[in-house]
């Protein structure tokens, strides 16, 4: 029979004997799983109390031994607010071990103390925080080897950090089973600990071991074979796009997995930022993303284009603008200067900068020529491959923009309705730049999900990818870009089921306007047989307010594609 670690000292008759491992004193146990064991220790040699992770089992293998105190080296070097620093790395008679200090304050009790699930909004923070640190881990190629309630920490203030990294790698590659060190797709032992996290958010969302297995690595050899969702009777309540999100996490399709743990920690944490917003979550990492990726690359020719606008009449305002908005991100840039310029804040209380006409009459060509300075040229931190789907997807925005220019009513805004056709693509262009596997991945779980008895919706796939729909992501940074509020009353579209009623202001006219002219473009994504009904009840459902037949429509559609061929590249 195998040994239990305890047993790498002299078992000593008395119950309450002291128990001795190497230099340290074990007080309690605090887990365990079928690869470790974690124990409350003291080192005698400084008196500290430490968390003391070990192997479960002697590892006769030396080959083994070595690997195990390698790895848990390796990820010793990892530096992260959500890993605790190694103290010692081991081993003693045949038991790697891997030693962590404890805040003698607060010690670790057994984990069985823990079970109460805790409200909703702590277990999704405990989560983001796991994945934090799983995420930091895995991006430098370092699984944990055994993620588990015993290997999770929780400081004065509930936090989670990750210990005893690297450990059970080669105890868990050891089994006859044997684990895989790569995968793609969210596959191999990364995949693994990705399920894992998630299987450690529903013991917590349950309060008792999911699937009526403790151990976590007996209950990961299950997978991807075996169905390890979450079951429809909690003892909490959670909503479908939390369900979604988790059941992803351990997916058995690989092509609906979360392809690594930084996905499913954006995923987490946009999902907590929009079910509590004051937790502000989401912004941090949308902040984080603009920071390092810019807002949007310049479309090509941005030289050419600002030289051509400096060079006009500026009697042809108009004009000027037509060209500057061929420039999605100078188009953005030019509203985020001119909200934020000393003109605009000595106008009348309250105003904000809502056209590009106004921001180009605020700042003219010199600070036309001052913002196209700070552009960053394209494709920007796209990928070629992701450079082409954003160029198609900015295309296909002004190509809305031009529709809803053309169908806008005398009397409304037709640059409102421009910018409200644009905006309500913005989602899927932001996602393109700065996630696109991830909306790869939305796209995938839309696709799959075709002709399933539960067909998952685009707003429902985003919300299980990225924890915000694209059109919330989008108004999300748009608020932290510092554009005006009622430009980002622009960006969601009327709902399809909705009834469509008379707008009552000049905003709620270019809403609509732009709703209709995406209405459209999606008609032209049908196949051929199927347009004709689809765009007769699309102009049926809006003849009441844009008063529109279905060949004003055609020609609308003709006008705004040549206008989309005249652009300067």
């Amino acid at each position: 029979m195998n040994q239990d670690v305890s047993a790498a000292v002299p078992a000593a008759a008395p119950a309450t004997a002291v128990r001795s491992f190497g230099p340290y004193t074990l007080i309690r146990l605090i887990g365990s799983s079928s690869l470790t064991i974690a124990w409350l220790a003291r080192d005698t040699r400084s008196d500290q109390p430490v968390r003391l992770l070990a192997a479960r089992q002697p590892v006769n293998s030396q080959a083994v031994r070595e690997r195990c105190v390698e790895e848990a080296r390796k990820a010793s070097q990892l530096k992260h607010p959500r890993l605790l620093p190694a103290h010692e790395v081991g081993c003693v008679d045949r038991f790697p071990y891997v030693a962590t200090l404890c805040d003698p304050e607060h010690l670790p009790a057994r984990i069985e103390d823990t079970f109460a699930p805790p409200a909703l909004r702590s277990l999704v923070r405990n989560g983001c925080e796991l994945l934090e640190g799983l995420a930091y881990a895995h991006e430098a190629s370092i699984p944990h080897g055994d993620l588990g309630l015993h290997t999770l920490a929780f400081d004065t203030h509930d936090k989670i950090s990750l210990w005893g990294l690297g450990l059970g790698v080669a105890i868990a590659g050891a089994r006859s089973q044997g684990i895989p060190s790569a995968g793609g797709l969210g596959g191999g032992l990364l995949g693994r600990e990705i399920a894992g996290a998630c299987l450690l958010i529903q013991h917590w969302i349950q309060g008792a071991p999911p699937h009526g297995e403790a151990d976590m690595p007996a209950l990961l050899d299950r997978w991807p074979t075996s169905n390890l969702s979450l079951p429809q009777e909690l003892p909490m309540p959670i909503a479908d796009s939390l369900r979604l999100m988790l059941d992803r996490a351990v997916e058995t399709n690989p092509q609906r997995r979360f392809i690594h743990a930084r996905s499913f920690h954006r995923a987490l944490s946009g999902w907590h930022y929009t079910e509590y917003p004051e937790d502000g979550g989401f912004d941090a990492m949308l902040q984080a993303q603009l920071r390092r990726n810019g807002h949007l690359p310049a479309t090509e020719g941005l030289r050419e284009r600002v030289a051509h606008i400096a060079g006009m009449d500026k009697g042809r305002l108009d004009e000027m603008v037509e060209v500057l908005r061929q420039d999605l991100a100078l188009t953005l840039s030019m509203l985020r200067a001119a909200n934020a310029s000393e003109m605009a804040a000595a106008g009348e209380e309250g105003a904000a900068v809502t056209s590009v006409k106004r921001a180009m009459a605020l700042l003219g060509t010199d600070g036309l020529r001052r913002v196209s300075n700070g552009q960053q040229p394209w494709p920007g931190t796209a990928k070629p491959h992701h450079a082409a789907q954003l160029a198609q997807a900015i295309d296909r925005a002004h190509l809305a923009g031009y529709l809803a220019a053309e169908v806008a009513p005398g009397g409304t805004d037709a640059e409102g309705a421009a910018l409200a056709g644009i905006f309500q693509n913005f989602g899927q262009i932001l996602g393109l730049y700065h996630f696109p596997d991830e909306v790869a991945q939305i796209q995938r779980l839309v696709i799959s999900s075709k002709g399933t008895d539960k067909p998952i919706t685009p707003d429902l796939a985003a919300q299980s990818v990225l924890g915000v729909d694209l059109q919330a992501m989008a108004i999300a940074f748009m608020r932290l870009w510092g554009l005006a509020e009622p430009l980002r009353h622009l960006v969601r579209p009327l709902s399809e089921g909705a009834v469509v009623r008379m707008p009552d202001s000049l905003e709620a006219w270019s809403r609509l306007t732009g709703s209709f002219a995406n209405g459209v473009l999606r008609i032209t994504d049908l196949p051929q047989p199927e347009q004709p009904a689809a765009l007769a009840a699309l102009v049926g459902r809006y003849h009441s307010t844009l008063g529109l037949d279905e060949g004003q429509v055609r020609g609308a559609m003709r006008r705004a594609r040549e206008k989309l061929s005249r652009h300067m590249r």
